[in-house]
């Protein structure tokens, strides 16, 4: 049996530190809000005996809070249900209540009770461990009370006035507007964080682990817009409780559906149309929600008089479910469902095929007042097809990856000033790299390469201390252990030695459940937040993280059928050191700004050979090297909110390097040189406008970024059959043009019907709107006896007008 350890080891130590902290600031005294007044009752009306009832709720949301802990200085107590319902028998009379709940600050209540009546109360969301620095619709004050440096959250308001292609909203767009997220173009599948690959981005729907969040080859996302609540992307610091990315984590909650009535949503546009249906199944208890797309672009491209262009096709359509619902005032159960299916043909010459299936259940459950379980699995399936459609050797080339997913997760209150998160997760996977079949009475020779078998075990701990009124710190850690595992075979080679195809010695074969290579490391977890004043606050954090599961691509663009490839005894994990500082303030409560400054150090990063043919090879590690990785800039951001017109902008800075040094056992990059990155764009500008009226409001949105690097021929030479080879420059020394572009959208309504069950709105929007040409890519052709031509391609190089009609029926 061949069993690799990696040298990175746990660090008892900071985890004795970790406990011993939390235990010496467990007793820290209870700080109390300050105190409401609220009546019950009418004053005119004598009786023995009244029932107070009545719902806590969210302040900011309006969701309810459940197991709210009611009590008075009387002895007269309660605890709200899951739906933040509660009742309350008393005497008349004054009572001192004191209201808490897990992740919300303390509030006392003088209450005056009279007679039997309803009164709701709100409560404010504390800042807890797993905090999100907000935009769009949400308090400005977030920027300097939330603890965590670079996380933002995007709302179900802000998507609606953010850019629209083809009157759309779109997640993936939408986040791309946010500092530090970009895109190497229009058509470009994922998105990039602070110079990091798109396969460095743990993506998640509620409890599903997304691999693809891209339709139509990157013009939209598969996150159904009318299921959103909300999305938080963690690109800086990211809690214990997330791993195996390394550059951020995009986590986007859905909605649960309405348990009081049946309510209908939708959208009817020129490229695609969405629906969604939510409603009680057992009022007040069970609940569902489902939301589905469905494209039908193709005559589109019909009206473009370009053969190639013209016979193209996009199909995509997506299904989005969920239920759940309470089963005791404090248990609550339920699952989804989540399947995306593409088509994508290119001309004549290719196709492409993808999707993803997915599903999940979870239980929810408070313990006490102080403690909430959370308990999730998720099993699911990606697979990505690509068709030659041409020739004699019409085949179909099928990659896929299976996933099953656990976890439980408790957030546990102990006091105001001390909260603890820990929990653990499971992730396993089972990689199909590669099959091949013919198609069409091709030649094409069935082949199909061994699948690969990993299992990925985390446990993690993260407490949030509050010192003071000013200072606060989370501090906290994440132990992985990653075991690639038979059945399944692998290549030798002479020790200290290049692997090549021409070197192979031998094939080393291992059992079902063996275990090939075995990897495991400690990840420490911090953040600080100091209060300079009560509008100006600091902030810094600090995360190591590593990665087992790569996407091999030898394109800039990751595309659907890039294999993704498990670490093993000849691929080690990545790993990453995130650091971050920002200063955060706000004026005359109306602006708000920040600047933010970042530094990832990356090692084990891979890369690819020059020529490398990564498809359908079960001697992938001969094509791929390894090497170094750093990402560092800055971050401006500002924003201006008066009445009903607010406007963000925010500027980005970075550089992302990397270096592949020419070894015994690997040829460089470069000569072992230093060299940009494919998501190296240094400048990257975003302005977004919003001006609303009584029934409409107008969107405006620019983004403008660096052209990103590519590599080019520089010269030719002659042989005595060959004229004008090209010889290529260093890897990445050039850079296609600057992007830029803008978008408007304006939106009527929404107008509601006589009955008020039934409203509706229309988008006009328009894409481009100065017909930017903007280069996807620059490629090179040769033809006969001809020196070599750059040849710009623009995904979409024309202005892009569009309506939607959307409604409502509730």
């Amino acid at each position: 049996m061949h069993h690799r350890q990696s040298n990175m080891k746990p660090m008892i130590p900071i985890l004795r530190t970790l406990i011993s902290c939390f235990v010496l600031f467990y007793s820290v005294t209870d700080a109390v809000s300050q105190t409401n007044s609220l009546t019950i009752g009418d004053p005119g009306v004598t009786v023995a005996e009244l029932t107070w009832t009545g719902k806590i709720y969210n302040n900011d949301s309006n969701e309810p809070v459940g197991n709210a802990v009611m009590r008075s200085d009387q002895g007269v107590n309660a605890v709200s249900d899951l739906d933040g319902q509660f009742e309350i028998t008393m005497s008349p009379g004054t009572y001192e209540f004191t209201i808490s709940a897990l992740g919300y600050g303390e509030q006392a209540i003088s209450v005056t009770a009279y007679s039997s009546a309803r009164a709701d109360i709100s409560l404010e969301v504390e800042s807890i461990l797993v905090e999100e620095v907000t935009i769009g619709g949400q308090d400005e004050r977030s920027v300097i009370t939330e603890i965590t440096p670079g996380l933002q959250r995007l709302d179900a308001d802000a998507l609606q006035v953010q850019s629209k292609f083809f009157g759309e909203i779109d997640v993936l767009r939408s986040i791309q507007s946010i500092s530090g997220v970009t895109n190497t173009g229009e058509g470009a599948s994922g998105f990039n964080v602070r110079g990091g690959n798109t396969d460095q981005n743990l993506i998640l729907q509620d409890g599903h682990l997304i691999f693809n969040p891209s339709h139509a080859l990157g013009f939209f996302s598969l996150f159904h817009p009318d299921l959103v609540e909300h999305l938080d992307l963690y690109k800086g610091s990211t809690p214990a409780k997330y791993g195996g990315r390394l550059s951020s984590v995009l986590a986007v909650e859905t909605k649960d559906g309405d348990r009081e009535r049946l309510k209908v949503n939708g959208g009817i546009g020129l490229i695609s149309s969405r629906l969604s249906v939510e409603g009680p199944i057992v009022k007040d208890k069970v609940s569902f929600i489902v939301g589905t797309r469905y494209s039908y672009a193709d005559w589109i491209f019909g009206l473009v008089d370009n053969p190639e262009v013209s016979e193209s096709s996009a199909f995509f359509n997506d299904v989005t479910a969920k239920i759940s619902g309470r089963i005791t005032p404090t248990t609550s159960i339920g699952g989804s469902f989540l399947r995306s299916k593409d088509d994508f043909q290119l001309g004549s010459e290719a196709r492409f095929d993808y999707s993803t299936v997915s599903g999940e259940a979870f239980l929810k459950q408070l313990i006490g007042d102080k403690a909430n379980l959370t308990l999730n699995v998720n099993k699911g399936r990606y697979e990505s097809s690509l068709y030659d459609l041409k020739g004699n050797d019409q085949s179909k080339f099928t990659n896929a990856i299976d996933y099953i997913r656990s976890k439980a997760d408790v957030l546990v209150s102990a006091t105001d000033r001390v909260k603890l998160n820990a929990g653990v997760d499971l992730n396993i996977y089972d990689v199909s790299p590669g099959v091949i079949e013919p198609q069409n009475m091709s030649i094409v020779i069935p082949d199909e390469l061994e699948r690969e078998k990993g299992r990925e075990l985390s446990g993690y701990v993260e407490s949030q201390f509050t010192f003071s009124d000013r200072l606060e710190m989370s501090l906290g850690g994440r132990y992985t252990q990653f075991s690639n595992i038979g059945p399944g075979s692998s290549y030798t080679y002479p020790e200290g030695s290049i692997k090549t195809e021409s070197n192979i010695t031998g094939v080393v074969s291992y059992a079902d459940g063996e275990t090939i290579a075995s990897y495991s490391g400690f990840e420490p977890r911090a953040s600080l937040k100091y209060d300079i004043d009560d509008n100006t606050t600091v902030k810094g954090g600090y995360s190591r993280v590593y990665q087992y599961l790569a996407q091999i691509s030898n394109t800039a663009s990751a595309t659907p059928i890039d294999i993704w490839q498990l670490s093993n005894e000849f691929i080690e994990p990545a790993w990453s050191d995130n650091f971050s500082v920002g200063l955060f303030k706000i004026l005359d409560k109306k602006y708000s700004g920040s600047i933010e400054a970042f530094y990832r150090k990356s090692d084990n990063i891979l890369d690819y050979r020059d020529f490398a043919i990564l498809l359908l090879n079960d001697h992938v590690e001969t094509e791929l090297v390894v090497g170094n990785a750093v990402s560092y800039g800055f971050e401006l951001n500002a924003q201006k909110s008066v009445g009903d017109f607010t406007w963000n902008l925010n500027y980005t800075y970075s550089s992302s390097q990397r270096q592949i040094t020419p070894s015994e056992t690997q040829v460089g990059v470069n000569r072992g040189e230093w060299f940009s990155s494919n998501y190296d764009i240094p400048h990257v500008f975003n302005l977004n406008m919003v001006k609303k009226w009584n029934k409409s409001d107008l969107s405006v949105n620019f983004t403008y970024r660096s052209g990103r690097p590519t590599t080019a021929p520089v010269s030719s030479f002659t042989t005595d059959n060959v004229l004008n080879i090209p010889i290529y420059s260093d890897r990445n020394k050039f850079r296609v043009p600057a992007f830029h572009r803008l978008d408007i959208a304006y939106t009527l309504g929404p107008y509601e019907a006589k009955n008020g069950r039934f409203d509706h709105s229309i988008t006009l929007s328009v894409y481009n709107l100065y017909s930017r040409r903007n280069a996807y890519s620059v490629y090179f052709r040769q033809n006969p006896f001809e020196s070599v031509k750059a040849i710009r391609v623009a995904t979409l190089g024309s202005i892009f007008p569009a309506i939607t009609f959307n409604f409502n029926l509730k």
